[in-house]
């Protein structure tokens, strides 16, 4: 069995992540900003994403990670990766993001 995900190097914030894009390895110098879709729903199946700080650099250089359209994650209007090689996954409840790691 193989999985077919698609792995983007981030390098470039702020960064709108795509329908397409799975895990996102988040290789910025500085702070990043990583916006999620404000739908998480493609072609009826609702999406997830894999987010990892690539660097390792999330410590000095925080990863912040926001909703389009006013949506929001685990209830609230942001989540952060502060810690060096965090990551974070999230999944679309089919109104709002919410983390399961």
């Amino acid at each position: 069995m193989s999985l077919n995900l698609e792995t983007k190097i981030v390098t470039t914030t702020p960064y709108s992540v795509l329908n397409n894009d799975d895990v996102l390895f988040i290789n910025v110098a500085g702070p990043s900003s990583i916006i999620l879709p404000a739908s998480g729903i493609d072609g009826g199946k609702k999406r997830s994403y894999f987010i990892k700080d690539f660097s390792g650099n999330a410590g000095i250089n925080p990863v912040t990670i926001t909703s389009a359209g006013g949506k929001t994650i685990d209830g609230v209007s942001f989540a952060i990766l502060n810690g060096g090689y965090s990551h974070i996954q999230v999944i679309y409840d089919g109104t709002n993001w919410k983390i399961i790691s």
